[in-house]
């Protein structure tokens, strides 16, 4: 006889386990296209008007000493969660936040 938490958890490893990678950001994909403009692996003309966009937007919020959101969508989800939680959720909390949160 299993426990409902023992369940929970291997569902929750289960799904982190098999759950897709997550695309990148438009901030994870500005700040990748800045640094390889930086080092030169990269031209102004080599970027799509998006991602021109994408890089004029991080740039801006650079300069208004405003920190572009680099996490994925999962991350954000988690941490909020676990704020949620009092900032030191349970292992049986924990598992039930990866378990939401890998929907995002």
């Amino acid at each position: 006889m299993t426990r409902p938490w023992q369940s929970l958890a291997f569902a929750a490893i289960l799904v982190s386990t098999t759950a897709p990678v997550s695309a990148e950001t438009p901030a994870q994909r500005a700040y990748r296209n800045l640094e390889l403009l930086r080092s030169g692996a990269k031209t102004l003309a080599d970027l799509s008007d998006a991602e021109r966009r994408e890089l004029a937007a991080f740039e801006q919020l650079e300069r208004d000493g405003k920190r572009a959101d680099r996490r994925t969508p999962r991350q954000r989800c988690i941490d909020e969660e676990v704020a949620r939680e009092g900032g030191k959720p349970s292992e049986l909390a924990l598992s039930a936040i990866d378990l939401k949160c890998s929907q995002h």
